[in-house]
């Protein structure tokens, strides 16, 4: 079955048989050494070995976000964020449970950000710290973080960032864009499986959001940099999806970043030059796309279901949309182990239904 959701998709044989690894305590040193080595991994791919600290987290991307928005209690005035899709919403949606003061400004879902926009924002703001999602995969759209991370740096902000979808996917320059905070998950474009989440945090955020309010219990931020460093986490953690985490960021860092990335935009220009040659049309122009996520106008006539249940018969499982998107356009998450022939088989299924 090929998957063409943003994750969870196909991983390798060689993820998949990680998750046979040996059982092991999580209060052992075995544990330990897995955990360490896993946090270095992610780092690596992250492109950032020094300077910043890994956080493995029990949990989905969402676990992540929290952990994130959480950590500001009481630390500093507060976050601005920047949102066009569910993900920038859903992270205000935790900041108000929290009552962690912050302001969201919703831009428009299918059209890039008005740089002069932001840079109004970003400094009118009282808040000392911006949030930003990298790649939205509400849409597809990709966001253009290095530009938004210096317009913030430029004013003295914080910069947080939900790269869930992107680690691994898009370019990314934490140290040299200026981002303070990453946050990702195993089962996106690293090919791991669901059930751990990371973030990865500067040394100077970390310093600033060690004098937080804690709100959260089992998805604080500090204590599990604390408690990790000290080479366990705080609670029982997923150790087989660990095991396969691991496993998956070394396959991709034998792969190299660079070349993955590369992969996955050979695999959306040939899918997307099928769509085309279809006459579907894309919700987003195709310039602002991300590599791994396309979102497809429903043809007229055609539901989803229509599509769905017989594409899954031939072994295709298309992503429905999210929020009011749901009934007019559907999805292709481009983030699993794909090949050309994957995405060819596809287009001809999906020709024959049209």
């Amino acid at each position: 079955m090929i998957i063409f959701s943003p994750g969870p998709a196909n991983i390798s044989e060689r993820v998949r048989a990680a998750l046979t690894n040996p059982d092991i305590g999580h209060r052992e040193s075995e544990f330990t050494c897995l955990l360490q080595e896993t946090r270095t991994q992610l780092l690596q791919v992250c492109g950032v070995p020094d300077g910043y600290a890994c956080a493995v987290l029990s949990g989905s991307g969402t676990t992540g976000i929290e952990a994130s928005i959480t950590s500001l209690r009481d630390v500093g005035s507060g976050v601005l964020i920047l949102a066009n899709g569910v993900y920038g919403e859903r992270a205000a949606q935790i900041a108000q449970v929290f009552q962690v003061p912050h302001s969201i400004e919703k831009f428009d879902w299918t059209s890039p950000m008005s740089m002069d926009k932001v840079e109004q924002l970003i400094s009118d703001t009282p808040h000392d710290s911006v949030y930003l999602i990298h790649h939205e995969t509400t849409t597809g759209i990709l966001n253009p973080l290095e530009q938004v991370a210096g317009i913030a740096k430029s004013h003295g902000k914080w910069v947080m960032v939900d790269a869930v979808s992107s680690i691994g996917g898009e370019e990314l320059d934490l140290s040299g864009w200026g981002v303070d905070l990453v946050i990702g998950s195993a089962n996106k474009c690293l090919r791991g499986v669901p059930g751990v989440g990371f973030v990865v945090v500067s040394s100077e955020f970390r310093e600033a959001i060690s004098h937080r309010h804690p709100v959260a219990f089992s998805t604080d931020l500090v204590s599990t940099l604390d408690r990790e460093e000290g080479g366990e986490t705080p609670f029982t953690p997923p150790v087989q999806t660990i095991y396969a985490l691991r496993e998956a960021s070394a396959e991709l860092l034998e792969e190299g970043v660079s070349s993955r990335i590369a992969h996955y935009q050979e695999i959306a220009k040939s899918l997307r030059d099928g769509l085309a040659s279809l006459e579907l049309s894309f919700l987003v122009p195709r310039e602002y796309l991300s590599n791994t996520m396309t979102t497809v106008t429903m043809p007229e006539g055609i539901s989803y279901e229509d599509l769905h249940r017989p594409l899954k018969q031939q072994g295709y499982v298309i992503y429905k949309s999210q929020g009011h998107l749901s009934e007019s356009t559907f999805r292709l998450g481009t983030v699993g182990v794909l090949s050309q022939d994957d995405i060819s088989g596809f287009l001809g299924a999906l020709g024959q239904l049209l």
